[in-house]
């Protein structure tokens, strides 16, 4: 998985030795601060609702590692973080929402909020390439100016593959990819 946005540039390798959690390892650039993390990340799936016509997954995540500034003071700081999302689609509309808390010893520490609504303007079978579009949001408590920023994306979904493309209102690219094995 390999996101970029406004704030940070992050890349997640993992494994899921069962469908209900996944241990691996985060990199993060915080382009603000100038500074690096790298974790150890487990996700859990708390709850899976699985309906008629619906889908729902409440998940926990968490990961310790170590943070470094890329410029003057080369310390390495303990870091981690604890985080909460929950998403629900149907095949026509689709929403999430997550909560993050990170401490980054001798740097910052800040909760992050974000999350996005959209639709999917057809309904495709198994197997099609699906079109998502979303509405993104992202708010960080530790900002002093542009703590808010949000966006239109478009997102592009097929077989176990995803791309998503996106501005936010500060102008700032938005471009995630996933790919699963």
């Amino acid at each position: 998985m390999a996101m970029n946005n406004g704030d940070r540039i992050s890349s997640h390798i993992h494994y899921s030795p069962k469908y209900f959690y996944s241990l691996g390892y985060k990199f993060e650039y915080w382009k603000d601060k100038d500074y690096v993390n790298h974790f150890l990340q487990g996700n859990y799936l708390v709850e899976r609702f699985n309906n008629i016509d619906s889908q729902a997954n409440i998940y926990l995540k968490t990961g310790i590692g170590t943070s470094t500034y890329l410029e003057g003071d080369k310390d390495y700081n303990k870091s981690y973080f604890i985080a909460g999302s929950a998403d629900w689609e149907t095949q026509k509309l689709y929403s999430n929402y997550e909560v993050r808390y990170s401490d980054i010893e001798n740097i910052e520490d800040f909760i992050l909020h974000s999350g996005a609504l959209g639709f999917a303007p057809y309904v495709g079978n198994y197997g099609d390439l699906h079109t998502w579009a979303l509405y993104a949001f992202q708010y960080n408590e530790d900002k002093n100016k542009n703590k808010f920023t949000h966006g239109p994306k478009l997102r592009f979904f097929k077989n176990t593959n995803l791309i998503e493309v996106g501005i936010n209102n500060r102008k700032d690219l938005i471009l995630n990819l996933i790919i699963r094995y």
